[in-house]
């Protein structure tokens, strides 16, 4: 029987091992004193953030932080103002480190922007729930959802249709199903107070968002107050219905809390920063949409829908409001399980 060869060692081979550990070692000290310089960075965003609380509610005559950030229309502009200046490390970095440096700047602004805002939100100590969201996304002339008495809902004729309408009813008390011609009849119903609610298609599994519909919602100035996932007949696909509104609301239903929003970005690499944002503050990027001409009237337009279970909606929101004070809310609403 052939004996097999001993495995040989190189010479270079325990050298290498020996200089990993070493380095795994002198990393992990450094990575320790990268961690306290954060923290004591971030206490010094936080007091910041403080100053930049005050002077916002002190400016909009308003005791509470979030209302001053969603109402107070110069709360953008006075946030830019004692943000501070973003830093250049390639200063402090020697001559042959600075490529490898180079996107530390941005990436530390981008991560100073949310700590700041997650402190501002958090400024008052208060715990907000959902109707406070509702508060700072509508307008104060926007009407509340009827609390009694029947409500009409219109909509085309059809099994989609009338399977969502079962659906909607289990969580609308009082609604009356009104039939109409097209679904432009629909919200025009809505849009002109003959009906209270209207139910469209906004989504499809065969052609994705179904724009046409969402332009017709925004023509109407509508929002989303409740979807739901429809079957076909035969379950080879679905189609996603919006219960359309006058004004933003929750409406308590079994499914996920969702905010969708329209943002125009200077630079697509901005929708990057939205994702970051997302993950920071525990909000899920459920579906990005790139909206062509006829829907976000400017290049860089995107739907972006978030799912917020669990997340840290008054930080997320105080950043979009401070970072993207023109983002347009297209519907704050559960998205009920199909």
């Amino acid at each position: 029987m052939r004996n097999e060869p001993p495995v040989r060692s190189f010479p270079g081979e325990n050298e290498d091992a020996r200089a990993q550990a070493v380095i795994e070692k002198n990393l992990e000290y450094m990575f320790r004193a990268e961690a306290s310089a954060y923290e004591r960075k971030f206490a010094h965003l936080k007091e910041r953030a403080g100053i930049i609380a005050r002077s916002l509610k002190a400016k909009s005559g308003v005791s509470d932080i979030m209302e001053a950030v969603s109402h107070f229309y110069e709360s953008a502009e006075i946030f830019a103002e004692q943000r501070g200046e973003r830093q250049d490390f390639t200063n402090y970095f020697a001559e042959a480190n600075c490529g490898a440096a180079s996107p530390l700047s941005e990436i530390s602004g981008k991560l100073d922007a949310l700590c700041l805002c997650k402190y501002i939100a958090e400024a008052d100590g208060t715990v907000y729930g959902k109707k406070d969201i509702v508060s700072w996304l509508c307008e104060s002339e926007e009407m509340p959802l009827p609390t009694g008495g029947d409500k009409k809902v219109s909509f085309v004729r059809g099994n989609g249709s009338g399977r969502a309408f079962e659906r909607f009813a289990k969580y609308v008390p009082g609604v009356l199903a009104e039939y109409e011609e097209d679904f432009r009849s629909a919200l025009e119903a809505v849009a002109n107070g003959e009906s209270t609610y209207a139910i469209v298609p906004i989504e499809n599994s065969l052609d994705g968002r179904l724009n046409s519909f969402y332009r017709l919602i925004e023509k109407y100035v509508l929002s989303i107050v409740l979807t739901v996932d429809i079957p076909s007949d035969d379950y080879e696909s679905s189609t996603k219905f919006a219960l359309v509104y006058k004004s933003l609301d929750i409406i308590e239903a079994s499914g996920e809390t969702v905010f969708e929003c329209k943002i125009t970005f200077s630079e697509q690499k901005e929708l990057g920063d939205i994702i970051l944002a997302a993950q920071y503050f525990g909000a899920e990027i459920m579906k990005i949409h790139s909206l062509p001409l006829s829907s976000g009237g400017r290049e860089n337009s995107f739907d972006i829908t978030f799912g917020l279970d669990g997340a840290n909606a008054a930080g997320l929101f105080c950043y979009l409001f401070l970072e993207y004070p023109y983002f347009a809310s297209v519907g704050f609403y559960t998205a009920m399980e199909g």
